[in-house]
């Protein structure tokens, strides 16, 4: 299968870290240990995320992390299905949480755990675990193993945070998974037309995903491939892309309008992982079940 990461620009050298308040306090040993492409110690402290975690063996569960100083990571975290374990509870999924892993020969471990930010709220709803959830697969799916990704992990927290704070959580969405497009190298062109270049005016345009982004109405017009876009949703996107997206939080923004941002950053979201979003399609059949209003 081709993949969609041809056409779409890779601007990771120009995206800002707006994350860095997110990390761990580390000693000077861990400080002269990046997490990119270089060798660590045989124990690495960091601050992280569990997106992911399956049963293995008879007592332990193997983690997916996102970290701050090194991206998406895997470790074993041994004995932690025990009732008595005393990391499990620091090491639940969505929580912020530092961690001590000793690097192994096959899979790191987890040696220390404690939780800084539990999440509690965000765990009272089904539609705010579900949220929580999908961006969670997102990064798993997005992300590259082992490679730093600071601006990754401090989209996720924000997310996190945001539901966790009560804010509300379609707008928060958007703004995260814009965030991890662009912390891929995914996000759409915006400002110039895919096309013929040029410079994108109000009017009929269109989305061409494969071609990585926008198009103005004549090359929209001989595309078959592309998809209407409102002059709203490109507004919206742009706020997002610039980084204005929380002046969206208690905006009067239509339904409409939202449910078409979306369907964007999803057919994105979708061409960059080639892969279908379990968590996401449950989410929508909830939402489509019992909407909720913005805010």
């Amino acid at each position: 299968m081709v993949s969609h990461r041809i056409g779409i620009r890779n601007n990771l050298t120009t995206v800002p870290c707006r994350s860095q308040k997110y990390g761990s306090q580390v000693t000077e040993t861990d400080r002269n240990q990046p997490g990119n492409n270089q060798r660590r110690s045989r124990l690495y402290r960091c601050e992280g995320v569990v997106i992911r975690r399956r049963d293995f063996g008879e007592a332990d569960r193997l983690l997916t992390l996102m970290t701050d100083n090194y991206g998406k990571i895997r470790a074993l975290a041994k004995g932690t299905r025990r009732t008595k374990s005393r990391l499990g509870g620091h090491l639940e999924p969505y929580a912020r949480t530092s961690v001590l892993i000793a690097k192994g020969r096959n899979l790191d471990i987890v040696t220390q755990a404690s939780v800084i930010d539990p999440m509690h709220q965000l765990r009272m709803t089904e539609r705010s675990i579900l949220y929580a959830s999908h961006w969670s697969e997102l990064a798993d799916k997005l992300m590259v193993e082992q490679q730093e990704n600071r601006f990754a992990y401090g989209a996720l927290v924000r997310a996190l945070t945001s539901i966790e704070h009560g804010r509300a959580p379609d707008v928060t969405s958007r703004i995260c998974e814009w965030e991890f497009l662009s912390a891929a190298g995914f996000q759409p062109e915006l400002l110039l037309c895919t096309g013929c270049g040029a410079r994108i005016q109000p009017g009929q345009n269109g989305l061409h995903i494969e071609a990585g982004g926008v198009v103005c109405p004549e090359c929209h017009a001989r595309e078959p491939q592309s998809r209407d876009i409102s002059n709203d949703a490109l507004r919206m996107l742009r706020a997002i892309g610039r980084g204005d997206g929380e002046l969206l939080h208690g905006r009067d923004l239509s339904q409409v309008l939202l449910r078409e941002v979306e369907d964007t950053l999803l057919a994105c979201l979708r061409a960059a992982t080639e892969r279908d979003l379990q968590a996401y399609r449950i989410l929508r059949e909830l939402e489509d079940t019992q909407p909720s209003t913005n805010g």
